[in-house]
């Protein structure tokens, strides 16, 4: 096995790197586990990892509103459903009413399954309107869930995915709904000790080694054309480059021909930007946060969290379109502005240091539209099989995705291998 990588580290949207400035590990973005990532945890735990994660006991998120309230979401120790039906009925977050309708939301998802579900063609915002949610509990809380779980506004991301994601995090069972952010860099969590693994499995990592084509004749990819004008025969080949990316390998007659090409020239990204503050003193003791009614949607306390800098925050901004081309002076400007609404105290903290980060192909627009689009592993083209979290996985664009379509196509070589 050789595995090529263009640039010259691995992890590509989901790594780590040392901040020269504070000397703080830093993420290119957040990224969150959930128990019912069971694909990631296999994966984790076959690499010597998964300690590398915490998770939580139970589901706890906090959410923060502009006057200084705090609120929690805590499920207790209870069976699925009835952990987050009571840990929503204690919740302070919501009105009497708001309960009511979660509630009912809960309830409609317990009578459908996987095979029945409803939302089909509907956006996550039809949906939740058509099951009674209101404006204010869809601002305050669906609204959250679904910019983090899909990096795309509730007005166009698709139902079916949203719904997919809820029914496997919330009404699965206790386990899976917990919660697990990453105790060190992301790259410590997965891209060093998997590189590792492939080694001591005999296999090579070769890093600075871009592909600059498909080798593809008559119907079969034969290898991969390297930029240097090397060619690599292999019997074969995993591209587990960016949709946005894989158009540019593939021969043009095969474009213009080949319909599962559609997904690589329709599919649109969708950018996420990270606001990274390191202050003078610790600002809060909350792990991470929901922010209602902000520019900014959610808060990691990173210096709480990886016990790095006490004063590291990171501030994440989902499905970015409106503000990806903002220079980085105004995005600082409209973070430090809104972190002192949430905390008042942070205006009068030091500013020591502060890194905007902005990845404008993060994920795909999980859209009704692109769901029909999204290919599988095997692709027309004998040899060639697909890997990546916008390959049709069933799932929105996370790491759980990602590391699903990772194990599809290695089963598919070896199944095409007669192994």
């Amino acid at each position: 096995m050789r595995l090529l990588e263009q640039k010259p580290y691995l992890g590509g949207r989901a790594r780590s790197f040392l901040d020269l400035t504070t000397g703080s590990v830093v993420d290119n973005g957040q990224h969150i586990f959930m128990g019912c990532y069971h694909s990631t945890i296999r994966f984790l735990s076959t690499i010597g990892t998964l300690d590398r994660v915490r998770f939580q006991e139970r589901l706890t998120v906090h959410f923060l509103d502009r006057d200084g309230r705090v609120s929690h979401l805590q499920c207790p120790d209870l069976p699925s459903p009835w952990h987050v039906l009571l840990g929503v009925l204690r919740s302070e977050s919501l009105t009497f009413r708001e309960k009511l309708e979660v509630l009912r939301l809960g309830m409609a998802l317990r009578e459908t399954n996987e095979a029945k579900r409803g939302p089909k063609g509907l956006s996550v915002r039809e949906w939740l309107t058509r099951l009674g949610q209101s404006k204010r509990l869809q601002r305050n809380f669906w609204d959250l869930l679904c910019i983090a779980a899909m990096n795309e506004d509730p007005e166009i991301a698709n139902a079916a995915l949203f719904e997919r994601v809820l029914r496997r995090a919330l009404f699965t069972s206790p386990a899976d709904s917990r919660l697990g952010i990453a105790r060190v860099g992301l790259s410590e969590v997965y891209v060093d000790a998997a590189a590792d693994f492939i080694r001591a499995k005999g296999g090579r990592v070769e890093c600075g080694r871009g592909v600059s084509g498909l080798l593809v004749s008559e119907g079969q990819c034969r290898g991969v054309l390297l930029s240097t004008g090397e060619q690599i025969e292999a019997e074969s080949v995993v591209s587990a480059v960016a949709c946005f990316q894989l158009a540019g390998l593939l021969p043009g007659d095969l474009l213009r021909r080949e319909p599962f090409v559609a997904a690589l020239i329709l599919l649109r990204p969708a950018p996420i930007i990270s606001i990274n503050l390191w202050f003078d003193r610790p600002i809060t003791d909350l792990d991470f946060a929901g922010l209602r009614g902000a520019t900014m949607q959610w808060l990691f306390n990173k210096g709480k969290i990886s016990e790095q800098s006490d004063g590291y925050v990171s501030l994440v901004l989902s499905g970015a379109y409106r503000h990806i081309a903002t220079s980085k002076e105004e995005l600082l400007a409209t973070a430090l502005r809104e972190f002192g609404d949430f905390f008042p105290e942070a205006r009068q903290a030091r500013l020591l240091h502060s890194l905007v980060i902005k990845e404008r192909f993060a994920t795909f627009s999980p859209t009704c539209e692109a769901e029909a689009l999204r290919p599988a592993t095997r692709t027309p083209i004998r040899g060639l099989f697909l890997a990546g979290d916008w390959t049709a996985t069933g799932l929105p664009a996370t790491i759980e995705g990602a590391v699903q379509s990772g194990y599809a196509a290695a089963h598919a070589v070896l199944e095409n291998q007669g192994i």
